[in-house]
């Protein structure tokens, strides 16, 4: 089966052709045929100068990565056919969110500086013995230990693609493995830090870090651990807290979210005079909820029960947890 591939090509040291732009290349497709085979073939039998990077064809190196058909995935295992089925067409671009340096090889120094903002390495408290990890403690940071540095995730991420600033899920997953890990002696500092501006509050839960990944990961997971861990821990004074105290209060209070006081209970009084004129386009489009007249439920006291029931629980895993660590 013949089938078009068109790669964006980009070569910045070439005068003629400078600005990216895209190449077709004809390719006869076997049956299980892979995206990097098809990008091996043609750089050997039609063009040498296509650039990419690849190393060991089995999902495990994560070099591969590169967007097909407008999605990150891994080129050494995503098969041609199927994916042209589904498709239509076979465009092969690099990386979103990344600086391309060649065709389809992108600049990974951004990612790696991230990673390494997050300290990736444990750092036991000083003067105390580690806790026995069993299997209940590996299997909470097991998935984020599964992560091949492709990329894909930060390459579909929506927040990183307005502020390339943010820490970004890839690094977001490898801090759970940290913090999550019983042995970490600085759990609650490293929280404080993840807790700061382009941090973990900036995620917007798109949930494409999670559907992209090609080993199951799961960032946005491990993102949300990270939120429910700096909470359980005080570490309350950003935006991103504050906003899931004013949706556990509302709940807690009503029953229900009343979004008009969320806001007031986020930012506070000044900075949400500073959100009238956003309000206001809001109102012209009919989206500024109505705050609630009567705005309790009628069954509030089995919300109420719900809360006391989770505070109870979170109180005894606390106390098991430091226990632990204590070696009792």
């Amino acid at each position: 089966m013949k089938i078009k591939f068109k790669i964006r090509r980009y070569n910045p040291v070439d005068t003629e052709a400078s600005e990216p732009y895209i190449q077709a290349y004809m390719c006869e497709v076997p049956e299980g045929m892979t995206v990097l085979e098809a990008l091996l073939k043609i750089a050997d039998e039609q063009d040498p100068t296509l650039s990419f990077r690849k190393s060991c064809r089995s999902a495990i190196c994560g070099s591969c990565a590169v967007s097909i058909n407008g999605f990150s995935k891994l080129a050494c295992n995503t098969q041609v056919i199927p994916e042209f089925k589904k498709a239509g067409e076979m465009l092969i671009e690099p990386l979103a969110n990344h600086t391309p340096l060649k065709d389809l090889i992108v600049d990974f120094v951004p990612f790696w500086r991230k990673m390494e903002k997050v300290s990736p390495y444990l750092t036991p408290a000083e003067g105390e013995s580690a806790p026995a990890v069993t299997p209940e403690d590996e299997e909470r940071v097991d998935r984020s230990q599964r992560c091949i540095m492709c990329g894909c995730c930060n390459a579909e991420c929506n927040s990183l693609a307005i502020d390339e600033n943010f820490i970004a899920p890839a690094a977001l997953a490898k801090a759970w493995r940290i913090v999550g890990d019983v042995r970490e002696g600085n759990a609650r500092r490293r929280l404080h830090r993840l807790s700061e501006e382009h941090g973990m509050w900036d995620c917007v839960r798109c949930v494409h870090c999670t559907q992209y990944c090609p080993k199951d990961v799961a960032p946005l997971k491990a993102i949300e651990e990270l939120r429910s861990s700096a909470m359980k821990e005080g570490i309350t004074d950003n935006p991103g807290a504050k906003h899931v105290e004013a949706m556990r209060d509302s709940v807690e209070r009503f029953g229900r979210l009343d979004e008009a006081a969320m806001t007031f209970k986020t930012l506070g009084f000044l900075r949400s005079l500073g959100m009238i004129p956003f309000g206001l386009r809001m109102e012209k489009h009919g989206k500024l909820p109505r705050p609630h007249i009567f705005a309790q439920i009628e069954e509030l006291d089995e919300v109420k029960k719900i809360y006391e029931e989770s505070e109870r629980r979170a109180k005894e895993e606390k106390r098991e947890l430091a226990s632990r660590k204590k070696g009792w």
